[in-house]
């Protein structure tokens, strides 16, 4: 049976000893259950809006149980809590994430956080098993969780007299973005969204789902070529298509419902359905990005610099209609310097 608990105490280091090496970046979505006392900005939260919660950890971290539990401070400034059109980062304080590996049969991740307002996040998810992560080194555990998972867990916001739950939906642990977003469909472009169609901050122009717009991020290197793109936040099986330029249109392009500041030389790089509204590429035995770029006549030198974006399948006639919009969109754009 699921069980639910509130964390919301900061961890103190019992040990000073280092453990592991790299930053991280954690990542949940979900949808919000419950949501009472809503006031200031968290004003407009609603049952059954989408939620996502994203931060990074600084390593090495501390070891409290070697072996089982390793505490790790969390980079206040990467900390991005969602809630519908909601978005709120870290206020003060020293916010903290601690990692569970066999610990007493537990596998799991929980993190604090005090946010605006005199709120505070409490973050929770565990595997009752011991079997979800080899250790509580967070690089040696890169993946993503879907489905009933956990057996106890808790993702709140609380504090005077504000409640806002959200259930889960995935957890995903992955190294950090590489590469500088950019072209943000949320109205803080030169250029504004065809239809006042904002979306949530750093994403692209909103859709006819009300996601909030499609976000693009890559993880990875460039060499070797290990990037990989993600674009989160579509219809669930929208025709998609991750396209490359070797210009940055300075004054962003209107493109369907969306902006496009991807220029110069395009290339189609992938083109694939989204699953659940999200899409990744190159997968499995998919070229890389400078190989499948090459493929196509673009032969990325070392130095060079390229631009990406993620167009996507929007059907709708009525959300963004003709002339104004299209029944197409386009995610935020991300730039990588080869």
């Amino acid at each position: 049976m699921l069980q639910r608990f509130l964390c919301c105490a900061l961890f103190l280091s019992l040990s000073s000893s280092a453990a592991l090496a790299g930053n991280v970046r954690f990542r949940a979505t979900g949808t919000v259950a419950n949501a009472s006392g809503l006031t200031g900005v968290y004003s407009g939260i609603t049952a059954g809006q989408p939620a996502e919660l994203v931060f990074e950890v600084t390593t090495p971290g501390n070891d409290l149980v070697p072996g089982h539990q390793t505490e790790y401070a969390i980079v206040s400034s990467s900390l991005q809590m969602t809630m519908g059109s909601v978005v709120v980062g870290t206020s003060s304080g020293t916010p903290t994430a601690l990692m569970r590996n066999n610990d007493a049969t537990v596998d799991g991740v929980v993190a604090a956080a005090e946010l605006p307002s005199a709120k505070n996040l409490g973050f929770s998810f565990t595997s009752c098993n011991g079997t979800m992560f080899s250790s509580t080194d967070p690089e040696q555990n890169l993946g993503s969780w879907s489905g009933p998972f956990y057996c106890v867990y808790g993702w709140t916001v609380s504090g005077t007299g504000t409640w806002i739950e959200m259930d889960f939906t995935t957890f995903e642990i992955e190294l950090p973005f590489t590469g500088d977003m950019f072209c943000f469909g949320d109205g803080t472009q030169s250029v504004a969204c065809p239809c006042a169609n904002n979306g949530l901050t750093g994403r692209g122009c909103d859709n006819s789902a009300a996601t909030g717009g499609a976000w693009l991020t890559a993880v990875g290197t460039t060499s070797p070529d290990t990037l990989v793109f993600t674009a989160s936040g579509e219809l669930p099986n929208s025709l998609s298509v991750v396209l490359q330029g070797n210009q940055n249109v300075v004054s962003p392009l209107l493109f369907g419902d969306g902006l496009r500041c991807a220029g110069g030389q395009l290339k189609r790089l992938y083109i694939k359905n989204a699953s659940g509204g999200v899409v990744s590429a190159p997968q499995g035995s998919e070229p890389s990005v400078s190989a499948r770029s090459a493929a196509l006549g673009d032969v990325i030198a070392p130095g060079a610099t390229r631009y990406y974006q993620v167009y996507y399948r929007d059907p709708s006639g009525t959300f963004c209609a003709a002339p104004a919009g299209n029944t197409y969109n386009i995610s935020n754009a991300v730039q990588i310097d080869w």
